[in-house]
């Protein structure tokens, strides 16, 4: 992945409205520089993933450098997506996050066994979910060497 000026795009899955101004007002407020893409359910993600649909035109899909998962969602969710995406050969190095209000052990493990990048349970306060972002952005954005998913069909 180049970290070059343009900001990057982290593709969102989420299917309440709520949760996704809570999550641009997040990056907002951590002053992080990213291009928001929302989904509202796994199905859509896919399309987009896979430029189908309303993705299929030129620029319309940009590459994801991250990806931010609700877990729970209609039409597909997002573990099946997860699935999904990592018996990909071309999708399975793109990180995924699930973000979640679970803290059960019990969706932490099952998370990680299908091949979750890192768990991050949504605060419930929004200073504090901005502390949670602007570490997960630094983690991932800055001190991870990504690989780059540029060409992929």
């Amino acid at each position: 992945m180049t970290r070059d000026s343009a900001a990057p795009t982290v593709l969102v899955a989420e299917d309440h409205n709520h949760d996704k101004f809570i999550l641009q007002e997040v990056f907002k407020r951590a002053g992080i520089k990213a291009d928001l893409r929302f989904v509202d359910d796994g199905e859509q993600m896919l399309d987009y993933l896979y430029r189908r649909g309303t993705f299929a035109a030129a620029g319309a899909a940009p590459v994801p450098a991250l990806v931010l998962l609700d877990l729970n969602m209609p039409r597909l969710d997002g573990r099946k997506v997860v699935r999904i995406l990592r018996a990909d050969d071309g999708l399975r190095q793109l990180p995924v996050i699930a973000l979640s209000t679970s803290e059960s052990p019990k969706h932490i493990t099952e998370a990680y066994s299908i091949g979750i990048n890192a768990y991050l349970v949504k605060p419930a306060s929004i200073p504090d979910y901005v502390a949670k972002i602007s570490s997960l952005w630094q983690f991932w954005m800055s001190t991870a060497s990504l690989p780059s998913l540029e060409g992929r069909p």
